[in-house]
């Protein structure tokens, strides 16, 4: 068994994400990851055509990412999930 597995065996007996952990865990989120995408595109495109507008958006967009990551916590969506069938 690996350093990862036995890692998620002790997240499922309940044993809390060490702080580096948590940062992993939020760079790992897909709306991070998305908005980091778009935020390097348009950061780039802007510096390459020296437009502000382009660039306070790319920058934006960065600052985005890492507030969806700052918001969401382990166990919990960050977006909803859709309707639910009961």
């Amino acid at each position: 068994m690996g350093w990862s597995e036995h890692r998620v065996e002790e997240y499922r007996h309940g044993r809390p994400a060490t702080w580096i952990e948590c940062r992993m865990l939020e760079h790992a989120q897909p709306v991070h990851l998305l908005l980091a995408i778009f935020a390097t595109a348009g950061l780039g495109y802007g510096l390459w055509t020296h437009e502000w507008p382009w660039i306070a958006g790319g920058a934006a967009l960065g600052v985005a990412g890492h507030i969806c990551g700052w918001l969401w916590r382990p166990g919990r969506a960050l977006l909803p999930s859709g309707p639910v069938a009961h």
